[in-house]
């Protein structure tokens, strides 16, 4: 496990320090891969007054583009593996993210969970469970998995710079990662067309009454 997470932190770190890192997690980039920002404002019902937390969010550009349209007053806290250049508030491993139990309204993690197998992912589950307040909503997003296998190949290829290892899953397997974590829906939800690439996506939006 130990030798697993320093892999996982070391490619993380290793890319997040490329030109095309910075390029992809700028606001620009992140707004072309990444459905738009009226519509994650609208699935997390992310108003004035809320608390917002991004995992895994690279440069933490986009997060504060959601946050700014939203018309946040605080700024969202951000946490990732690795340093990639921007305001990161703190580095965390999924499974322990150093927040208090409910502390905050709404949740993004975007393109991130592919790095890690699925022991981490439903420990990533109830992480998310714990720190989400009632009425709160998290939405995780990810590249899903094709049947062509050579599409499929092709695609975890494009997608290994800065992940150890790629994992792409689609709703019936994320949905049994992060089914008996603690929240009361979760539901797979349509997130918006995306510019590039030209890859399917899967939404998870989960809530807690």
């Amino acid at each position: 496990m130990i030798r697993r997470r320093k892999t996982a932190v070391r490619a993380r770190r290793e890319w997040a320090g490329t030109r095309w890192a910075r390029i992809l997690n700028s606001q620009a980039g992140m707004a072309a891969i990444t459905p738009r920002a009226a519509r994650v404002i609208d699935l997390l019902d992310l108003t004035p007054g809320r608390r917002y937390l991004d995992i895994g969010c690279g440069t933490a550009a986009f997060a504060n583009l959601l946050a700014a349209r939203a018309g946040l007053e605080a700024p969202p806290v951000t946490f990732d593996l690795a340093g990639g250049g921007g305001g990161i508030d703190a580095l965390a491993w999924p499974e322990h993210l150093p927040v208090a139990d409910a502390s905050f309204d709404c949740i993004t993690s975007f393109y991130y969970i592919r790095r890690f197998d699925d022991d981490v992912v439903h420990g990533f589950g109830g992480e998310l469970a714990r720190v989400l307040a009632p009425g709160g909503a998290a939405l995780v997003l990810e590249v899903a998995p094709v049947k062509n296998a050579w599409l499929e190949r092709m695609h975890r290829h494009l997608l290994s710079p800065g992940c150890a290892e790629v994992d792409l899953r689609g709703w019936g397997r994320l949905a049994a990662l992060f089914t008996e974590s603690g929240f009361d829906a979760i539901d797979l939800v349509n997130v918006g067309p995306f510019l590039l690439p030209p890859i399917p996506r899967v939404g998870v939006l989960m809530r807690r009454a």
